[in-house]
């Protein structure tokens, strides 16, 4: 799926660009990185509750990147939207 694909409430992960990518409820693409700031492991989308998931350590982020939880205790950075 290309991300112009993604629907509202959607998110993916463009491993190639370590790129997470959500399309909010207006449409609008928020893109933060994929790579988890505690070990660089790459997130996963968990759709059940809409938050960016680390599978090596637990740390969880919302949609935009902010920590919900650790061992992480910085954000996802910030990531363009790729053309």
């Amino acid at each position: 799926m290309a991300h112009e694909d993604l629907k509202p409430g959607e998110g993916k992960v463009l491993e190639d660009r370590h790129v997470a990518l959500y399309r909010d409820e207006h449409g609008n693409l928020q893109a933060v990185s994929s790579i988890c700031t505690h070990e660089e492991c790459e997130v996963e989308w968990n759709n059940g509750d809409k938050t960016w998931d680390c599978p090596c350590h637990g740390s969880r982020f919302t949609r935009d990147g902010h920590v919900i939880n650790g061992p992480a205790v910085e954000p996802l950075a910030p990531a363009e939207v790729p053309e």
